[in-house]
């Protein structure tokens, strides 16, 4: 929306619905997902309760691949709004959650029903977007999304401390503007959806093998992210635990901590977007690893240097914000220009089932190696893991470097 004159202009109609979109969205997550686990504590919630919560995206992500095979077959644009106009409408039933129970179980299905629009999603931006100009476009919206989602945590932040129960109607009012976000986004006309056959063509995993088989590409471009991505995903229970039980850092300054994060995060994204373009995705994919190899690194070195601890988790936070943007768009983008158009969504749903698996099972993981080898060991491991990603996703690039693009 705001940056319309940056845009090609046959692509700025579909831009502008995307990016009005991407702001009401940003008002829907800093009214909603960014206090689900908050706001669970508040009420009572036990650590288990807390660990499903955390764990629920990566649940649903699970169901990803069982999503592609039917979004792919059907016009992606009603697919979408249906699905994730199920999830955001949950929400407006949270004042229903009077206990924490509820709250988790409302929780998890709206992560179920809104996952399972992602592969749809991927879809629709393959079509709406040319590849010299997806990463660019992509990255406007997104910049505008987290900016809009700052400013929403804060009064989100505002309301939900009149009272425990405030969530009870700060969360429909943010599902309302989850639900205009969608009538804004389903403006957008998706061309290939006019071609749709709808078919009844029965769902089996063995299709994922297939794509393997086909694409050993893809396979190894799957490996890698999965070794570097567990490594990452490892640490996440312990990075938390760190900063409170082990630095002793305050409340307010961990708010100092998330709004580097938040905004180098929004920074990340004009960059990365246009890097994207001229640089192509998986050079973007390594660096991005790069950069969130060195979160575990800063991490393990506050382990060490207590004294400067804090400076360390700044430092982390920086990284850990420019690494997002470029991760989110990267894979996003890779997906979309080495699949065709009908298997795109396939594609998504094999990677983020892919990530579901490391989300579910790499935390615990986690917990296990900070027993055996420490807080600081953990981290360790967890940059050595990162990094390796790092150095063989450099040397796959340089490999597909001459590869073209399947259009």
């Amino acid at each position: 929306m705001f940056f319309n004159g940056r845009v090609p202009s046959n692509l700025r109609v579909a831009y502008y619905y995307d990016s009005f979109g991407g702001i009401l969205y940003g008002l829907f997550f800093g009214f909603t997902i960014y206090f689900f686990t908050i706001v669970a504590r508040t009420i009572g919630a036990t650590d288990t309760q807390i660990a499903l919560l955390s764990m629920a995206p990566f649940i649903a992500a699970l169901f990803t691949f069982y999503w592609s095979h039917h979004s792919s077959r059907r016009k992606k644009m009603p697919f979408l709004v249906k699905v994730k106009g199920i999830a955001r409408g949950l929400l407006l039933f949270m004042f229903l959650t009077v206990n924490p129970w509820l709250f988790v179980i409302f929780v998890i299905l709206f992560w179920f029903f809104e996952m399972a629009g992602s592969p749809a999603y991927t879809g629709i931006m393959k079509d709406i977007y040319p590849t010299e100009h997806r990463g660019k476009a992509m990255g406007y919206v997104r910049v505008e999304m987290s900016l809009t989602a700052i400013l929403a945590t804060f009064i989100g932040g505002y309301f939900l401390n009149i009272s425990p129960q405030s969530y009870r109607w700060v969360f429909p009012l943010g599902a309302a503007f989850g639900l205009l976000s969608l009538v804004s986004f389903r403006k957008i006309e998706v061309k290939s959806d006019r071609q749709i056959k709808a078919d009844n063509k029965r769902f089996s995993f063995l299709k994922a093998i297939h794509i393997f088989q086909e694409d050993k590409s893809f396979f190894q471009y799957q490996l890698i992210a999965f070794l570097a991505g567990f490594g990452w995903l490892s640490t996440l229970p312990l990075y938390p635990i760190f900063v409170v039980d082990v630095l002793h850092i305050s409340k307010a300054m961990l708010g100092t901590v998330g709004a580097l994060f938040s905004l180098f995060w929004a920074i990340s994204y004009l960059f990365w977007g246009k890097y994207i373009d001229k640089r192509g995705p998986l050079k973007t994919r390594y660096l991005a690893m790069l950069l969130f190899s060195f979160v575990s690194l800063f991490y393990f070195l506050a382990s060490r240097f207590p004294e400067v601890g804090l400076w360390l988790i700044f430092m982390a936070a920086v990284f850990f914000g420019l690494g997002t943007g470029g991760g989110e768009l990267s894979r996003f983008n890779y997906m979309t220009r080495i699949a065709t158009e009908d298997m795109v969504q396939s594609y998504w749903g094999i990677d983020f089932t892919l990530m579901g698996i490391r989300g579910v099972l790499a935390p615990f993981v986690g917990i296990g190696l900070k027993k055996w080898l420490g807080m600081g060991g953990a981290f360790m491991l967890a940059f050595l893991l990162t990094f390796g990603g790092f150095v063989l996703m450099a040397l796959f690039a340089k490999k597909q470097s001459q590869v073209a693009f399947k259009s």
